[in-house]
């Protein structure tokens, strides 16, 4: 098996536990900023967009849009195997969105932190799912799905033949 495969391997595998089982932020509480939040919140979110950032009803369609494809992303990496343009894009979608998280967090950009509450959720199984390790102002989700999506770029331009 070649290294780019073995790297979009990894990558796919760090983006889906990042995605599902780590959370991004902790809100407080048992509510956490994850993957799974928002897969759980996509209905309330198509229904009540306006809950979410006030006034902005076709930006959070936009943006829950964009997040929906994120939850996908790790699967398209995984379809890279086959062809290394979706790793390329799956590991592409993820940076976006990691850096994206990343910078909400940090509030470097405040005008998208509103839109980091579509993440938001509460604990499926408190201290367990999503598993929260606090590293300053962001958690552990964001840099293994940082790490997991660099991986993924790195297996595709690298190329997945054997």
């Amino acid at each position: 098996m070649g290294v780019g495969k073995v790297f979009v391997i990894l990558g796919a595998l760090l983006t889906l536990a990042s995605t599902f089982f780590l959370s991004f932020f902790a809100v407080g509480g048992d509510f956490y900023g994850s993957g799974i939040g928002f897969a759980f919140n996509i209905g309330d979110i198509m229904a009540n967009p306006g809950d979410y950032v006030l006034g902005e009803t076709m930006t959070v369609y936009i943006v829950a849009i964009v997040f929906i494809v994120f939850l996908v992303s790790g699967v398209l990496q995984l379809i890279g195997l086959a062809s290394r343009a979706f790793a390329i894009i799956g590991s592409i979608i993820v940076l976006g969105v990691g850096v994206t998280i990343l910078l909400a967090i940090l509030d470097v950009f405040p005008d998208i932190t509103p839109y980091a509450s579509l993440l938001v959720g509460e604990a499926i199984a408190p201290d367990v799912w999503p598993f929260d390790v606090a590293l300053g102002d962001a958690s552990l989700g964001v840099y293994t799905l940082l790490a997991g999506g660099a991986l993924g770029l790195i297996g595709g331009i690298l190329g997945t033949s054997d």
